[in-house]
């Protein structure tokens, strides 16, 4: 029987994800979507964790769920999506959801260098900081997030992990053979959207598609294009092979 892993991003939760793996389980796919480590709440602060304990502990997911289940397709928001890139390179994955997949940080402004070497730099200063508000344009959506259960502040040192992450995936890309379904939102202000381009057009799976959501900001699964988001990811997740 076919399974489906969803990673959550950095910061967040499984909230992130949750109508999408309500609706997968609904169709009878048993799907899992576990808080990652260093997010485990409530509580005021975010834990601190680095890649490696999240990649360890997507592996564990994804081998648990492949021996009850048999074959298991993986969707990833944000780090999440880097999460699954790596995984594909180590784990027999069926398919991929790629959903506002954090391959660049979205620029900062006018800053003399490169908004990720200004954050590795402000990590070392500043550990945490307070929470933005949620990145979503549905003011409904926003509001409700606001009410879940989410950190006070945000661990910068995580966020350097993620960047150190994204290095590590980058070269990696051509080597993902899974069949892979990229969704960005246009008006995201967390990641850069063209990273998703540049996703689609690096990644070596011959079966792949990017879907482009004009209504959305980070929070894709969430926001205003959320109808659409889960009808392209079901359809995904539930082809097969």
């Amino acid at each position: 029987m076919n399974a489906c892993l969803a990673l959550h991003g950095l910061g967040g939760g499984p909230y992130e994800l949750r109508p999408l793996v309500d609706a997968l389980k609904t169709r009878g796919i048993p799907t899992s979507c576990p808080v990652l480590p260093g997010h485990e709440g409530p509580g005021p602060h975010m834990g601190e964790a680095r890649w490696e304990d999240w990649l360890a502990f997507a592996e564990s997911a994804f081998d648990d769920l492949a021996a009850k289940e048999g074959s298991v397709a993986v969707v990833g928001f944000s780090t999440g999506a880097t999460l699954a890139l790596m995984l594909a390179t180590r784990r027999p994955v069926r398919r991929l959801v790629l959903i506002a997949p954090f391959l660049a940080i979205r620029y900062l402004g006018r800053l003399p260098i490169p908004s990720d070497q200004y954050l590795r730099w402000f990590a070392k200063v500043v550990p945490r900081v307070p929470r933005r508000g949620p990145a979503a344009i549905d003011p409904e959506v926003r509001q409700s997030v606001r009410s879940t259960d989410r950190f006070e502040t945000f661990c910068m040192r995580a966020t350097v992990s993620a960047l150190d992450l994204i290095e590590k995936v980058k070269p990696l890309v051509a080597a993902v053979k899974a069949p892979t379904l990229i969704m960005q939102g246009r008006h995201d202000t967390v990641v850069e959207p063209a990273g998703a381009k540049w996703l689609y057009d690096q990644i070596g799976a011959t079966t792949k598609e990017l879907l482009w959501f004009d209504h959305s900001d980070h929070l894709v699964v969430l926001d205003r294009d959320r109808e659409a988001v889960l009808a392209a990811a079901l359809d995904w997740v539930l082809t097969d092979p």
